[in-house]
């Protein structure tokens, strides 16, 4: 097999390891992306042997994507580059070049994402329901959720893998709110210190500040879908280029602050 070309970003001290294969092509199933996927996978697990690779499928052509796997083009884009150097990589920097970040599409697969977080709780009903309906119906159902009581997310869940991605996800469309990319478990704990224990995957910890995340994020996702043009997920398409490459990671005030 001829030798694969990726790249790792992301936190730099993840538990796992996420990493992008560069292909010319993406596979047109999803059976193909997962067995193409599976395939380069194995062709570097010697690299990575206590770590579990989570890896995406990308094409990159003039220095920045065009097409991925998993999750959104100007994302995924954007973190490879923003990240690059808090990993030990094979290969220079794939990408030269920024994207514009498509805001609502952000909002809207965060919300999806948190739903399916919780679609194996005692809310499944009408979370199965409201993935199924609109965004004024999957808005409906967030504003009824309180992660404060859920025990459990489900059988073979992992609360605290659960709760750290829901976390995440609360804290990248917050940042977005204020123009802010952030890519990183330590990113999103320095700006939103509230944050940090669910992040870190502390034990026994309250889940206050993470519902109070929560309600805050459907309040801004309700403002929003009043001007979307879309209000269900599609596929990302390429703005204008960004050639100024600005670091993004900028301090500011927690959004949390005033909000109790």
């Amino acid at each position: 097999m001829k030798p694969s070309i990726y790249q790792i970003f992301g936190s730099e001290n993840s538990l796992d390891v996420d990493l992008v294969f560069f292909i010319e092509k993406i596979p047109e199933t999803i059976v193909g992306k997962l067995a193409l996927s599976k395939e380069l996978s194995q062709s570097i697990v010697s690299f990575f042997p206590e770590k579990v690779i989570n890896a995406n499928l990308a094409v990159c052509k003039n220095g920045h994507l065009t097409e991925v796997y998993k999750g959104t083009t100007d994302e995924l884009n954007n973190a490879l580059f923003y990240t690059y150097d808090f990993h030990k990589q094979k290969q220079e920097n794939q990408i030269v070049k920024l994207l514009v970040r498509d805001v609502d599409l952000k909002f809207l697969r965060s919300t999806r994402i948190i739903l399916s977080f919780v679609s194996k709780t005692e809310y499944r009903v009408l979370v199965k329901n409201a993935l199924k309906g609109n965004l004024s119906e999957k808005i409906n159902v967030l504003e009824k959720l309180d992660l404060t009581k859920i025990i459990s997310f489900g059988k073979g869940k992992n609360n605290n893998d659960i709760i750290k991605s829901i976390a995440f996800q609360l804290g990248q469309c917050m940042a977005l709110q204020e123009n802010k990319e952030l890519y990183t478990k330590n990113q999103i704990a320095e700006h939103f210190p509230e944050l940090r224990k669910y992040l870190f995957r502390e034990e026994n910890v309250n889940l206050n500040d993470l519902q109070k995340g929560l309600l805050y994020f459907v309040e801004l996702l309700k403002t929003r879908s009043l001007n979307m043009k879309k209000t269900f997920e599609y596929r990302y398409k390429k703005k204008t280029i960004l050639t100024t490459q600005n670091n993004c990671a900028v301090a500011f005030e927690s959004l949390f602050k005033g909000k109790n």
